[in-house]
């Protein structure tokens, strides 16, 4: 199967050490254009947690919060994101109970921070997506960072925590 689109391995920039932190896009996203505007079926969101690493304890920090105009960067799911509305909900699950009745054996963790794709994460944002993701690390989770293309957010979270991306083989 393909791994998430723009799966990349970090590690603390004063270590070697390889450490089970990673980035990567939304379920859905790719490099098709088309892929930012469309909808995620549940089956493209299963094949995505296929993917993830196999770790026994898996976390996903979701940075996915809302688009410049507003819209929920939830909206192309079957699930909502913690600070949609309750009119963006309307009937539908979490992420974290979706990921619970869907994915069960893989007990898999989401922890929310949402931000507003193309603009600065705000500096509590990143002191709270720091602190949760140092807590999750020290406790062997392996931790899945995740925003719309896996690249702006997650990046500017990296930076502020002091990883660099580790280029040996995932």
């Amino acid at each position: 199967m393909k791994k998430p689109h723009r799966l990349r391995r970090w590690r603390r920039t004063a270590s070697l050490q390889q450490i089970a932190f990673f980035t990567c896009a939304r379920p859905g996203r790719s490099k098709d254009p088309a892929s930012k505007k469309a909808s995620v079926a549940d089956h493209v969101v299963d094949k995505w947690v296929a993917t993830l690493s196999p770790g026994t304890r898996t976390a996903i920090v979701s940075l996915l919060g809302r688009k410049p105009g507003g819209m929920s960067e939830f909206d192309f799911y079957t699930f909502h994101g913690k600070d949609d509305t309750p009119q963006e909900r309307g009937s539908r699950p979490s992420f974290q109970q979706w990921l619970d009745r869907r994915h069960p054996a893989r007990a898999i963790r989401v922890v929310e921070h949402p931000t507003t794709d193309l603009r600065p994460v705000a500096a509590e944002t990143l002191r709270a997506a720091e602190a949760d993701i140092e807590a999750l690390l020290a406790s062997g989770w392996t931790v899945v960072l995740m925003d719309s293309g896996g690249e702006t957010r997650t990046k500017a979270l990296c930076r502020h925590m002091k990883f660099v991306e580790d280029s040996r083989k995932l």
